[in-house]
């Protein structure tokens, strides 16, 4: 094998559509590669152990592909530089994706873990559907960490947690608001004052108790926090999740009037337990969630609304609409898998499939096209394992 050092390309930035799309030009053999997160210290094999084993799969798959052996050389040679180059396989809290084929070698972190799935394919395209869950998340998520004493608002992207400022005027504590002004509802009343008080028109005393009084200003605590979360959101329709104990979390939800604040919210009190890491993993769960609700429900609206001839669980329909460019919205088990061949071409489509895992070139074929790809969970999918609106 050639010592030839092969420069590899490492991203830190999260796997975007556009880097799916592009990689759907690369010519086959493509091989995919997934590796498990991996902390040095911790008694699983390391990503460089990992990654040799699977390359001796590697090599049988592309050898029973019929691919010639300079060109399996040519593949494999950058990836075995890479098991054995720790500096570039560190520890990391994430699955990782490597894609190789002619001309690409790139590496991806995974936001969200990879349904079971092979962690070696070779095929003639790229291997996508492990990443679909971590496509589906939105660039920015919005935290409102709340206390009856603070606020906290936080950016979480795929791998990183930043604060945001408030805009100028918005109390960030209680203790701020007390210094602007009394609250709205304070309870208050006034007596009418004997002779004796001169010019006074009357005697001002609070009519409610101190829980009561307490309410009232957590009310328009709560209440100056969401005009400023709407000056920072604006009209925009990214998530806002709520952090903290249920009980601050009810009476914000109560004043609330941002239209995509998420059912689902962190539970427990802001502070030192709320790790930077623990959000950002509970900001993906319920991300995803709410993602995958949401694309259920439409799936099960196009079924009632469309007509049968746009609406299909049918694999072998779904895939010759997609090669047509007729899908608009495909849904896959995220579970399961039918091997097979598909001759693509025959209806227009990216390419003639032999041996693929078919749900992967109905989800090609789908993006290629300007479709959207779901990936769902068994038991949202009721048992299919695929479903697919066409756009005529």
């Amino acid at each position: 094998m050639s010592q030839t050092k092969i420069e590899v390309i490492l991203k830190d930035e999260p796997l975007s559509k556009q880097v799916i799309l592009d990689l759907f030009h690369a010519g086959g053999p493509c091989i995919t590669l997934l590796l498990p997160p991996y902390r040095p210290g911790e008694a699983s094999e390391t990503a460089s152990a990992l990654l040799k084993v699977e390359l001796q799969q590697a090599a049988k798959d592309l050898s029973a592909r019929k691919i010639a052996e300079p060109l399996i050389a040519t593949l494999l040679e950058p990836l075995y530089q890479l098991s054995e180059d720790r500096s570039s396989l560190p520890g990391s809290d994430l699955d990782r994706v490597i894609f190789r084929s002619q001309g690409i070698f790139q590496q991806f972190a995974l936001p969200i873990p990879a349904a079971p799935a092979r962690p070696c394919t070779v095929g003639d395209c790229f291997w996508i559907r492990p990443m679909l869950t971590s496509l589906a998340l939105p660039e920015h998520v919005y935290v409102l960490e709340i206390t009856k004493k603070a606020a906290t608002i936080l950016d979480c992207g795929s791998t990183e947690v930043n604060r945001v400022e408030f805009p100028k005027g918005t109390p960030e504590t209680l203790y701020d608001l007390l210094g602007f002004k009394a609250p709205d509802h304070e309870l208050v009343n006034r007596s009418s004052a004997g002779p004796s008080n001169g010019t006074m028109r009357g005697v001002q005393f609070g009519t409610g108790s101190g829980r009561e009084t307490q309410h009232a200003y957590l009310h328009d605590f709560y209440r100056a926090i969401d005009r400023g979360v709407k000056e920072i959101l604006h009209s925009s329709q990214t998530p806002l999740i709520l952090a903290g104990v249920g009980e601050d979390v009810a009476i914000y939800r109560a004043v609330n009037t941002y239209s995509n604040l998420l059912e689902q919210g962190i539970h427990g009190s802001p502070g030192a337990e709320m790790t930077a890491a623990r959000v950002l993993r509970d900001v993906h769960d319920i991300t995803l969630f709410d993602f995958q609700r949401r694309a259920a429900l439409e799936m099960s609206k196009s079924k009632e609304r469309l007509a049968p001839a746009r609406f299909s669980t049918d694999l072998e329909s779904i895939l010759r609409a997609a090669a047509e460019g007729r899908v608009s919205d495909l849904y896959l088990d995220e579970n399961s898998q039918r091997m097979g061949n598909f001759d693509g071409k025959h209806f227009g489509g990216h390419a003639n499939w032999y041996h693929e895992d078919l749900l992967n070139v109905a989800a090609v074929e789908t993006l290629q096209r300007g479709g959207a790809v779901y990936s769902l969970p068994s038991h949202l999918m009721t048992g299919i394992v695929a479903a697919a609106a066409f756009r005529y």
